[in-house]
């Protein structure tokens, strides 16, 4: 009955609790179809944070990561700076699953192990969490991805084994919260969780204040301190702070305790995760670092000398709901703040200034003159890679001198000079034009395709084509290709069946539809905003033969070596051909150069490709010679491991980047 009571008592906490748990559950497994993929690691505070130390250091927000993060990670030291750990006790669902472990244990009536805290095994346990922060933020700001993914428990589980892991720090970190969590109460969180080391640190706020404070004057001063150095300092102050400290000060609120009406009973501390040494307290406030506010210990208390307030008389009833009150607010406001303010991914310059090495520093170009193009609709922006690889074009460019991306909504800001480019220059130079097969015709049915051209504007990314590809595939028209070619507005030339007659308003409709349902994988949807502009259809048509269409729609693929050519001369040669319709998908293309690689080391192999056979079929084609035969080769692509050579003193085992399970035929080379 005790335990109802307790559930009953603190119901707030459990609400958000379970709630959250069991939204993640019911989305991350598709339990309630939604339209937008979810991803687990959208609104992570975590995440958040490490982006905000990639962008303080670099200037630049990690892969996939967004402003949504970043605010989420500001709304979680708002909390712990101001009130306390609220994120631990009422949101993380590692702290959720922790909490129902224990009340396992408890209920097979397994005796659990207690770390006393502030015995000699509970300070040399505590550092773990501290070296776990240094690695992860070191690694994650020198990658620009977010190394945490590597071995976060919950990351693994929400993506199904499939994301961004390594597994087996996945299986280590996931035993440790199951085992560790069901012999010792919340072991990962007082000892592993690098979120916990942040907060814990983040109760010292002024400490760390401090330390940030010196480091700014240090580098304002021209002291040259690697941002290492500041991510050391504050992992090694944070604990010393923990361990030798463990009551910060300087909170709003606290649980609070009026030693008059406290009978001595135990049962707040037993109750308490942290098991924090409440009995003892005689200051009036609980202030030990571990502190959560998540209300177990007043909601046991039975005399009402525990409760949640800003001092000795605060009301219980009313303070008590205010931590789970606190978290919701804190979060709506992370997410309201991150839809409305956006970090660049990149923010980079170049070919301003030269510095030399003795620091003389050179103007090559008046920054007073420089201006910014703003392009938008860029959907192959979408995170950090991308971005750089924007940049890289960017570089080619004269005139062009820095750029800022923004991956939510897909625009950047490009900084040039006005003397030596202009807008329209820089929206050609970046353009790639871009070809989408919407649907294959039947060459020996159809001997020509008609071909008529639109015009169209808003449509600038490489990736457009694809969505109004997708478009017009929807409407079941015989409709086999669409291809672009830059100027202002759009050229895209329309490929479809001789028979079609559309006419200018059923194309305005299909490009200016406001969303796209695009299907996924494994059944259902995914809604694509997409804000196209039909400008006009251009008179006349033309038509080219169906095998000119196809193989201008189709990307080849050709590796050969000149040493194997040249030492098979005299020999006889061979081509193994496997022909599947399912080869002109882009997947086997992006993975032809690792079967090209892996094959390559075997003597006798001299080329291979990816092509239209003779008859118009997607082939995959080994050119080879003595001593390679067919069976070797066969037996060589269905391995399930490759090897894959990636420089002199990188050669990994990896699985199979293909499949294949319908052997090829052998014809001689001509």
């Amino acid at each position: 009955m005790a335990k109802n009571s307790s559930i009953r008592k603190n119901w707030p906490k459990y609400v958000l609790q379970w709630g959250v748990l069991a939204a993640l559950v019911v989305f991350l497994t598709g339990l309630i179809p939604s339209k937008e993929a979810v991803d687990p690691e959208a609104y992570c505070p975590m995440g958040g944070l490490q982006a905000l130390a990639t962008y303080l250091a670099k200037g630049s927000l990690p892969c996939s990561m967004s402003s949504l993060q970043v605010m989420m990670g500001i709304a979680l030291v708002a909390a712990v700076v101001l009130f306390s750990k609220l994120f631990c006790a009422y949101i993380c669902p590692v702290g959720t699953v922790q909490d129902l472990l224990s009340k396992a244990r408890k209920a097979l009536k397994i005796k659990g192990i207690k770390i006393a805290s502030g015995s000699v095994l509970d300070k040399v346990l505590r550092i773990v969490k501290y070296a776990l922060v240094f690695w992860i933020f070191y690694m994650t700001v020198n990658a620009s991805e977010l190394f945490c993914k590597n071995l976060d428990p919950y990351y693994a589980i929400a993506t199904g084994f499939k994301g961004e892991i390594t597994l087996w720090m996945s299986i280590v970190s996931i035993s440790i919260v199951v085992l560790g969590s069901f012999l010792v109460d919340m072991f990962w969180c007082r000892y592993l969780c690098p979120l916990g080391a942040i907060s814990n640190s983040l109760k010292f706020w002024l400490w760390i204040g401090v330390l940030f404070g010196v480091y700014y004057v240090a580098d304002v001063l021209g002291a040259d301190i690697p941002w290492a150095v500041l991510l050391g300092g504050f992992c090694i102050l944070g604990y010393l702070l923990e361990i030798l400290h463990s009551k910060p000060k300087m909170q709003l609120l606290y649980v609070m305790k009026d030693q008059n009406a406290c009978n001595n009973c135990g049962l707040c501390e037993k109750k308490c995760p942290y098991h924090i040494n409440i009995k003892d307290c005689r200051n009036g406030k609980i202030d030990s670092v571990d502190c959560t506010l998540c209300g177990e210990c007043t909601a046991a208390c039975s005399t009402g000398a525990l409760k949640v307030g800003v001092s000795k008389g605060s009301k219980g009833g009313f303070w008590k709901f205010v931590p789970a009150v606190l978290t919701v607010i804190l979060i709506a406001f992370g997410m309201w703040a991150g839809g409305k303010l956006e970090l660049p991914t990149i923010d980079v310059e170049w070919g301003i200034e030269n510095i030399a090495e003795d620091g003389t520093v050179t103007q090559l170009v008046d920054p007073s003159t420089l201006q910014t193009v703003q392009i938008d609709g860029l959907r192959s922006v979408k995170c950090y890679g991308s971005s750089m690889s924007f940049k890289a074009r960017l570089e080619k460019i004269a005139g062009v001198h820095g750029v800022k991306t923004f991956v939510n909504r897909h625009s950047a800001e490009i900084l040039y000079d006005p003397a030596k480019t202009d807008p329209d220059k820089i929206q050609e130079a970046i353009y790639q034009p871009s070809k989408f097969r919407v649907n294959t015709p039947d060459h020996t049915v159809v001997d020509s395709v008609k071909v008529v051209t639109i015009r169209t504007e808003g449509m600038y990314d490489k990736m457009d084509i694809n969505y109004l590809g997708m478009q017009m595939r929807l409407t079941g028209k015989k409709i086999y290709g669409l291809e672009t070619e830059f100027a202002c507005p759009l050229i895209v030339r329309v490929y479809m069946d001789p028979s079609e007659r559309l006419d200018e308003d059923w194309f305005e409709d299909i490009v200016e539809m406001e969303t796209l349902q695009m299907p996924v994988h494994g059944g259902g949807t995914k809604e694509i905003e997409v804000e196209y502009e039909f400008v006009e259809l251009e008179d006349g048509e033309s038509y080219v033969p169906v095998e000119t269409f196809l193989r201008n729609m189709f990307s080849p693929f050709k590796v050969q070596w000149k040493s194997r050519i040249e030492a098979a001369e005299g020999k006889q040669q061979y081509v193994y051909e496997i022909v599947d319709p399912n080869y002109e998908k882009p997947i086997i293309l992006r993975n032809m150069p690792f079967l090209s690689n892996h094959l390559s080391k075997h003597e006798g192999v001299i080329g291979v490709y990816l092509d239209l056979n003779k008859d118009l079929m997607p082939a995959i084609s080994i050119r080879f010679a003595e001593p390679m035969t067919a069976e070797k080769l066969w037996e060589l692509m269905t391995m399930e491991t490759w090897t894959i050579t990636y420089s002199k003193d990188d050669v990994r085992e990896q699985p199979a980047k293909l499949s294949f399970k319908k052997e090829g035929t052998v014809s001689i080379f001509e």
